[in-house]
């Protein structure tokens, strides 16, 4: 929806889409190269290197997406920790997972149980291997899991589980090279953002693919702090 969005209001520009995975992406950036990346989430390694849009992006935090069949094993909240001293999990090469389970990944890492993904996807290739029993947890978003299960025929295959390391909502942004162009980009696309962020489609585009539990809250947060930030 977003990539359409700019598409739409950035008219005289040949826009070109490439696949690519966040070490990549980044590095690009780093390079000064021409590109905008959508949903990228602020580190202070990123901050010294990329320019920031306003937020472009709102999720409800990660969680463990585990396989249905195997929910039984879980309590109610997991610790990452404890989650892979008995089962392996599977994340996405470079990604942030928001600040406070970045944290927790870095002292838990290297660890056996640990499968690091360096595809160009985030999410799909993860789901694959869990649906196949070559791993036993994906860390991912609640919202991505629901569009990979759906768009898969896979949702009375998955569970999603609250993880104890887990922080608040997380915040995607539009990132550009820290350059005269990046920062003209970076202003024309907050402009657009500040237009469109209100509007019923954006936040729907967002909240159709959250679980239904997840949907009070993310309103609530939209709302008070998402659209409050200017």
């Amino acid at each position: 929806m977003i990539l359409e969005l700019m598409r739409r209001e950035l008219p005289e520009f040949d826009h070109k889409t490439v696949a690519a995975n966040v070490a990549r992406t980044v590095e690009e950036i780093k390079n000064g190269k021409q590109v905008l990346t959508i949903g990228l989430i602020p580190t202070p390694e990123r901050n010294e290197i990329v320019l920031f849009s306003l937020p472009c992006a709102l999720a409800p935090p990660v969680a463990l997406i585990v396989r249905q069949e195997d929910l039984s094993k879980y309590p109610a909240t997991v610790s990452l920790g404890s989650f892979v001293k008995t089962d392996t999990l599977g994340i996405s090469l470079s990604r942030s997972y928001g600040a406070a389970v970045d944290a927790a990944l870095r002292q838990i890492m290297p660890d056996d149980n640990v499968f690091i993904d360096s595809s160009d996807k985030l999410f799909e290739n993860l789901a694959k291997m869990l649906l196949l029993k070559r791993i036993d947890g994906v860390l991912g978003f609640p919202f991505e899991a629901m569009f990979n299960a759906r768009t898969s025929q896979s949702a009375d295959r998955i569970a999603i589980i609250p993880i104890t390391e887990t922080g608040q909502y997380v915040i995607g942004r539009i990132a550009a090279p820290k350059t005269e162009w990046g920062r003209k980009m970076i202003s024309r696309v907050n402009e657009i953002l500040l237009r469109h962020r209100p509007e019923p489609s954006y936040r729907q585009a967002f909240e159709r693919w959250l679980p239904p539990a997840n949907v009070p809250d993310f309103n609530r947060i939209y709302d008070a702090q998402f659209l409050e930030q200017q």
